[in-house]
């Protein structure tokens, strides 16, 4: 029969080898502080009560209610595993506790090996089926009366994990403006013209197209009266509201409508900056990304005003005179049009040898990512958005995408701004300039990572466009 506990004894401490049975200490304290127990480890601390100990024998002394000893092969050979196993011994004898120390096997250890302390002792097997044995571990401490909470706090665990992690420090109560990477479309075309091949035609080149039009499965896109442009090649089936058109009003459905006019406004936006004399560099995920030619002259600084009022100027681009490389600022803007029509900008950074042709070669282009963005924390990403969108930007304070003799696209100058309802303390991080970057280890920096479904379709090729 176990003896009543001291009202001070209501933990449950985990004593095992640090780290060799670290994850099996963290899985097991979780367990049973969400069945109600408060429960302490070095590696876990106090779990589901109100006081951390620092120190491993007062917890055991003068806390612990239970010592549940994690016995592995690691474990018999660790001093500190040891000591605390001969502490605890010493706590229950002293205190005439029955079953104050509960053992359980690990892994594979033999029975045979445990500690001569504990040898004849009933332990609780774990090695293979941990649930299995929480369940005869839970059931001991039940049948002992071990304290618990009879309603264990919700959010004990939360409480537990926010702590052990640091996810609350630096963590001020104060709203903050937060800069988004979404660009919204502020205007687009009225209307879409839905046309097909005629008979027996064949489909032209459409890349080399002043206007950019789409051909739903073979991933060129754009806006025009294609009726009017290319009369030999095509037949217009309808021409409809774009609104009308995106609620699968007409021959296409709601999906097909939505990925035609993605496709649409993508390549409008690729074309629009191949006209503003911009290079595409083909980045991993098959996408483009679209960055400025250096010449001779070099390039200048951009400067920007963003729309929480921070301003400066950034270079898009540059050169290392120490790896004998241009590097070049190349996002991608993608278009999504579900909540909030809008362009994502995902920041790259590509390199060429002579300020305009990217480099091919995948691994050194890699390794150039590494070395040069490695400390080039959110404030430099930010800034360099917004410079490229002040470089794309008209006199009207917006970035103005023609898809025809009359039409265009409208994107904001700005990207959108949300709130936060709390702000954090700033770590102080220093901004390198790239070209005195030794060989860190960082790769690409995505600031927003979506996927779009694109769907191929029916197989009869259908065309759409912008409506003049």
């Amino acid at each position: 029969m176990a003896q009543t506990q001291s009202s001070a004894r209501n933990i449950v401490f985990l004593s095992h080898a640090n780290p060799e049975d670290n994850v099996l200490t963290l899985w097991l304290g979780t367990r049973l502080a969400a069945a109600g127990y408060a429960v302490w480890s070095d590696v876990t601390k106090l779990i589901g009560g109100e006081t951390f100990w620092d120190d491993i024998e007062e917890a055991i002394r003068s806390h612990s209610v239970k010592v549940i000893s994690l016995v592995s092969k690691a474990g018999v050979h660790k001093k500190g595993f040891k000591d605390e196993l001969s502490l605890a011994l010493a706590v229950e004898r002293a205190e005439a506790i029955d079953d104050f120390v509960i053992p359980i096997r690990v892994d594979d250890i033999a029975f045979s090996e445990f500690p001569a302390e504990i040898i004849r002792r009933n332990a609780i097997d774990f090695h293979g089926l941990w649930h299995q044995g929480l369940g005869k571990l839970i059931k001991k401490l039940e049948v002992d009366a071990t304290p618990r909470s009879s309603s264990p706090r919700e959010d004990a665990l939360s409480d537990w994990s926010r702590a052990l992690l640091g996810i609350d420090s630096g963590v001020i109560a104060e709203s903050e403006s937060v800069v988004s990477n979404w660009i919204d479309i502020l205007e687009m075309p009225k209307a879409i013209c839905i046309s097909k091949l005629r008979t027996g035609a064949v489909a032209p080149d459409l890349s080399r197209h002043q206007w950019p039009l789409e051909i739903r499965g073979s991933n060129t896109f754009g806006f025009d009266r294609i009726d009017l442009t290319l009369p030999n090649h095509f037949e217009l089936v309808s021409e409809v509201d774009l609104s009308y058109f995106l609620d699968g009003g007409s021959i296409l459905k709601r999906r097909d409508a939505q990925n035609v006019l993605v496709g649409l406004l993508r390549v409008a936006c690729e074309k629009h900056m191949q006209r503003a004399g911009l290079i595409g560099a083909t980045l991993s995920n098959g996408r483009v990304g679209y960055f400025h030619k250096i010449d001779g002259g070099g390039l200048k600084r951009t400067a920007f005003v963003g729309p929480t009022g921070v301003s400066g100027s950034r270079a898009l681009g540059g050169y290392s005179p120490k790896k004998n490389v241009y590097w070049h600022y190349a996002p991608e803007l993608y278009p999504f049009i579900d909540k909030q029509p809008r362009f994502s900008l995902t920041a790259h950074v590509v390199f060429s040898q002579d300020g305009e042709t990217p480099i091919a070669e995948a691994g050194r282009a890699h390794r150039l990512r590494r070395s040069f963005c490695k400390t080039w924390w959110q404030d430099r990403w930010r800034d360099l958005m917004l410079a490229y969108l002040s470089s794309m930007s008209d006199e009207a304070g917006q970035v103005t995408v023609k898809v025809s003799d009359s039409r265009a696209i409208i994107l904001s100058k700005h990207p959108s701004v949300f709130s936060s309802p709390v702000s954090a303390t700033d770590p102080g991080a220093e901004s390198v300039e790239p070209e005195t970057m030794d060989d860190p280890d960082f790769g690409d920096l995505s600031i927003e990572d979506e996927e779009q479904d694109q769907d191929d379709g029916d197989e009869e090729q259908v065309f759409a466009s912008a409506a003049e």
